[in-house]
Order: C-alpha cells, then structure tokens, then sequence
C-alpha cells in the first residue's frame, strides 16, 4: 500500500533522469528507476502529460515522483509502506 500526496518535491537530475529528490528536509539517492510511464490525464480538460517514475532509494525505500511536462515541475505523487 502507499500513500498519495500529490506535493511538490525538489529534484536532481542526470541526464534528465531523477537521480535523488529532498523530501521533508532528508535527501535521498535513487538507487534504481523501477518504472517509467506516461499519463495523459484528461487532456480535453487541458491538464497537462505528466511523466511518472517509481524508484527505489538508497535506504530501501519505493516512492513515486512525476513532473510535470507543461510546467516542467516535480511533484512527490506516493511514498509505499
């Protein structure tokens, strides 16, 4: 199970891949992209393509993370249990 939250996450990138993210004050380094995937979302509603990756981090922990294509802006969607 995970919780969704759906909030705005600093990222770093390589090669435009997240390679880490700062969330709640802690950093922490992707130690593998799990997922990669496109989601449309209601484009007749105007919301933008959002990317998503879900990735495992250093310490053992799954978090999913978008950006957002139009704003070029990333958000923390869910951190699993």
């Amino acid at each position: 199970m995970g919780r969704v939250l759906d909030r705005p996450v600093n990222v770093r990138l390589e090669q435009g891949q997240p390679v880490g993210f700062s969330w709640q004050g802690v950093f922490y380094q992707v130690a593998k992209i799990l997922d990669c995937w496109k989601d449309a979302g209601c484009w007749w509603e105007g919301e933008s393509t959002k990317l998503f990756y879900r990735v495992a981090v250093s310490d053992g922990g799954l978090f999913e993370l978008y950006r957002d294509t139009r704003k070029d802006t990333w958000f923390m969607y869910k951190i699993y249990d």
